[in-house]
């Protein structure tokens, strides 16, 4: 009988446990959603405007970069990997070309 509430408390726990990681999944992919909104429209903007794309391309770059890393983790790919390297990059000259006011 103890064995048995030990048994459906660890369930519950799971279950619980399961239902936050949820939550907090669906809350990434609202606010994920909102800053593309918001990204895609100052984009928008500069492009009528005929203004530089630096800071909105290190946003797009410094996300890219953040997905990628994330996936290099996981699933230890060279591919991965060498991605992540190749958005450094990217991310640091674009910083740098923002710096200077490029």
């Amino acid at each position: 009988m103890m064995n048995k509430n030990k048994i459906l408390e660890a369930a519950q726990q799971a279950n619980d446990d399961e239902g936050k990681r949820y939550t907090i999944l669906a809350s990434q992919n609202i606010i994920f959603g909102f800053y593309s909104l918001g990204l895609l429209f100052i984009l928008t903007i500069r492009l009528l405007r005929h203004e530089s794309l630096n800071d909105v391309l290190f946003l797009f770059l410094l996300g890219g970069l953040g997905i990628e890393i994330s996936q290099a983790i996981n699933k230890r790919s060279v591919v991965s990997i060498l991605m992540s390297l190749l958005l450094i990059v990217a991310v640091v000259y674009t910083a740098w070309l923002i710096a200077l006011g490029k």
